[in-house]
């Protein structure tokens, strides 16, 4: 009797697990509730437990099923938006000034791939879910760039890298929306599409020089690209 009750028990909560990655929600704050719990559950695994791993590597999956059962189309992301800086989480969400670009962004705790994101992103195509190219990084900050002679928008993904009582490091990276999906665009000096910028402020804006209160998304590149840049070891340093 006590292991058909334990194989009973395994079997409901094995599909309880199902439908909660599954759960369908109504709505952007519903949502972000819901990764809320999930990322509490995460935050309170102990690394020392034996199953560790296999238990975080479990509320990731769910976090990534949720995100992408549910994202479904760009009025969901601005529903997120509107909800999603009314207290902290354990988790990023940035937005793109046109609506068109979203990402989530988070440290998982798993050995492998410590860092995911997931960008939505919409197109002549559709809307869709895509993996980013890159190193991966925590997302803290989304900057748009809009070429008015192309019409085509690059969106800059930063984060901070590295930090010490001396310098802070940033981590810049480009993309551009085509038809069949997300590409990353190569704007940085030398044609990359990435770049890492120490500077001895304490913040990204204040270290490109960017004027207070003008929007970032117009300035950002053009302050690195007026900027006398030096390389040391692969690092772009602001002179």
């Amino acid at each position: 009797m006590l292991l058909l009750f334990q194989v009973f028990l395994n079997c409901t909560l094995h599909e309880g697990q199902q439908n909660n990655q599954n759960e369908d929600l109504s709505s952007g704050k519903a949502l972000v509730d819901h990764l809320d719990d999930l990322f509490t559950s995460l935050e309170n695994k102990n690394a020392s437990d034996r199953d560790f791993q296999e238990l975080v590597v479990a509320i990731n999956e769910n976090i990534r099923q949720s995100i992408e059962h549910n994202v479904t189309n760009p009025k969901f992301l601005k529903e997120i938006q509107t909800y999603f800086p009314r207290k902290k989480h354990n988790f990023l969400f940035l937005l793109s000034e046109d609506e068109k670009f979203g990402v989530f962004s988070w440290s998982t705790r798993k050995k492998e791939f410590p860092i995911k994101n997931i960008a939505f992103y919409e197109s002549g195509n559709g809307f869709a879910p895509s993996s980013l190219y890159g190193n991966p990084m925590v997302y803290d900050q989304l900057d748009m760039i809009h070429d008015s002679s192309s019409g085509m928008s690059t969106y800059i993904l930063g984060g901070l890298k590295d930090s010490t009582a001396t310098a802070h490091q940033y981590y810049l990276s480009a993309y551009i929306i085509r038809q069949d999906g997300i590409e990353e665009s190569p704007i940085f000096p030398g044609g990359e599409s990435y770049i890492t910028i120490r500077c001895a402020e304490n913040n990204l804006e204040t270290c490109l020089a960017i004027e207070k209160d003008k929007s970032l998304p117009k300035t950002m590149y053009t302050a690195i690209a007026k900027q006398s840049l030096t390389s040391e070891d692969g690092e772009y340093i602001f002179d």
